[in-house]
């Protein structure tokens, strides 16, 4: 009996124990989990700059996000609850106890000049106010934010400061880590992204998933990759500066199917695969040059040959996707009659039988039939314009400016000669005389996954010092950059590794008809001291494996304009 009474002192007290333990980590649990909400910031400065209340918002939401730790309070209940923002302690405290939040942060972006200061306030349930603030150059405002979401995470929020890619590297285990698996360091929900063990990082030419064709000897300057000849299977249509040629992948080479010469004076600019009579058949559309005049022409690809099914047109041509509902367009503009570009891109209709101008599409002013792109955004879009110096500028739907990339992207080798003796010429090149326009590569919208964000895929070709050549330029080696609207200007999600050679264009695909889409990269290789005859073509493919979260409609389209 003495026994027994001992077992059950003993069973209550450890019962009472483990009762006890359990509730006080259920507590500490719910204490855990703590919530934020981030006002839009006031914006002091030109109306231009008005978009960045909004845009600061939104990235340091991103940035002070914590799983299991710190939760944001989306931003339509906040907009429903807080009409503006506060200007006092008072009405910060008021507005904190009625959006029912641990943290509020709120503040403002001042603008004078090429200056701009940066106050933030985070305010607790205590009414203490931990301010935060930064006075920096213009350019420099994202690096401020990122640095000034650093500080509210260590000082505030108590979250360790994350490790720099050498210290994360010294503690990482020696064992071998999943090839595969790399992650979205900037974007806004940091979700990995199951790529490819080629993208982000540099390493050797013989990668798992990247695969390698033969050397071609020519030069190239665009590919597309469809089927045209509806027989369930993509081509390879890459174009030089004459000739279009076609070929299908088979045991890891490049096999050729058929070629189409068109004549010597011609200069081809771009190459585009689209189905443009709604026959279920798409075309190659080629645009191109004679004499400084738009000669452009269109082909079909019927039994492994090549078909001319229109010639002589007097228009630069291209294709893109156009809201709201981003269907590839096929677009069109003249030459003007003392510039380069006459004002205006079209959109291409068949007219008593031949392609004509039609609706003229709203776009920013110096904006060309070859280089834009629109990037969706939730119910909105942005215009992206890759300008004459290699920078990506941002616009709103409405064609307000808010940003321009600090890095070049989007150079090219090909240029269309500019007489600077042309009346006007310096509004063309925005105050530059410039003897050649080079037409920038591709700027291709994706969507990589259920519900992440619109990303734009474009290269960046690389040159501690850019040889110009006559009509062509020349870059030892480049990347492919998946870009994202981060509220204040493009970031970057992820990357290829460095990338020997000219980037020439790109896209994605089922390049090797395997049933998965791959990123395909075309280069030209750089001449180095062998001489620029030496050049020679190569197509890159990395697979992506990511077709089973890839947007319906958007998995074999992506690369095709």
């Amino acid at each position: 009996m003495r026994y027994l009474f001992r077992f059950m002192i003993v069973a209550f007290i450890f019962f009472s124990s483990a009762t006890f333990a359990w509730s006080q980590a259920a507590a500490e649990t719910d204490e855990t989990l703590k919530r934020f909400a981030v006002l839009p910031f006031a914006v002091h400065g030109p109306d231009q700059y008005a978009y960045l209340g909004q845009g600061v918002q939104t990235m340091l939401t991103s940035r002070l996000k914590w799983t299991d730790r710190f939760e944001d309070l989306d931003r339509s209940t906040i907009a429903q609850v807080v009409a503006s923002i506060p200007r006092s302690q008072e009405e910060a405290l008021s507005a904190h106890a009625a959006l029912g939040v641990d943290y509020l942060i709120f503040g403002s972006v001042t603008i004078l000049g090429d200056q701009a200061s940066l106050d933030a306030h985070v305010v607790d349930a205590q009414g203490r106010d931990t301010p935060q603030s930064a006075q920096v150059a213009l350019n420099d405002l994202i690096p401020a934010l990122e640095g000034m979401a650093r500080e509210i995470n260590a000082q505030v929020f108590g979250r360790p400061q994350a490790q720099t890619p050498q210290q994360a590297q010294a503690a990482s285990p020696a064992g071998p880590v999943h090839p595969d698996l790399i992650y979205n360091e900037y974007g806004p929900e940091r979700t990995p992204y199951h790529l490819n063990p080629d993208i982000l990082y540099s390493g050797a030419a013989d990668s798992p998933g990247r695969w390698r064709s033969q050397a071609l000897p020519f030069a190239s300057l665009g590919v597309v990759v469809g089927d045209a000849d509806g027989n369930g299977r993509n081509e390879i249509f890459m174009l030089t500066d004459n000739k279009v040629l076609a070929y299908h992948a088979v045991d890891n080479r490049l096999m050729p199917l058929g070629e189409y010469a068109a004549p010597l004076r011609l200069q081809c600019l771009n190459i585009n695969l689209m189905d443009i009579n709604g026959d279920g058949f798409k075309e190659i559309i080629v645009s191109a040059i004679m004499d400084e005049t738009p000669r452009s022409f269109i082909l079909n690809f019927i039994d492994g040959k090549f078909v001319l099914a229109e010639d002589r047109i007097p228009l630069y041509l291209n294709v893109v996707r156009i809201p709201p509902d981003y269907r590839p367009t096929l677009i069109g503009q003249r030459k003007g009659r003392t510039r380069l570009f006459d004002s205006g891109v079209h959109e291409i209709l068949r007219m008593n039988g031949q392609l004509d101008l039609s609706r003229a599409l709203n776009l920013p002013q110096g904006t060309n039939v070859f280089n834009f792109a629109f990037l969706p955004q939730d119910d909105d879009f942005k215009v992206v314009v890759a300008d004459n110096k290699d920078k990506l500028r941002v616009f709103s739907s409405n064609n307000t400016f808010q940003s321009v990339t600090e890095e070049p992207y989007a150079g090219s080798s090909l240029g269309l000669e500019v007489d600077e003796s042309f009346p006007g010429i310096r509004q063309d090149l925005d105050g530059d005389m410039m003897s050649y326009y080079y037409i920038p590569s591709r700027l291709v919208p994706v969507k990589l996954g259920q519900g992440a964000s619109w990303n734009l895929l474009v290269n960046r070709n690389i040159s501690l010092s850019a040889q110009f050549f006559a009509r062509y330029r020349y870059f030892p080696q480049g990347e492919i950059h998946a870009l994202f609207w981060d509220g204040i200007n493009m970031n970057i999600n992820w990357k290829t590794r460095r990338i020997r050679g000219t980037v020439v264009d790109y896209g994605l695909a089922d390049v090797m008809n395997d049933g998965r889409t791959e990123l395909f990269v075309l280069v030209n290789t750089h001449p180095g001291a062998t001489g620029f005859t030496q050049r020679r073509t190569v197509l890159l493919s990395y697979t992506l494996d990511m077709d089973a979260e890839m947007e319906e409609g958007f998995t074999l389209d992506m690369g095709l304009n």
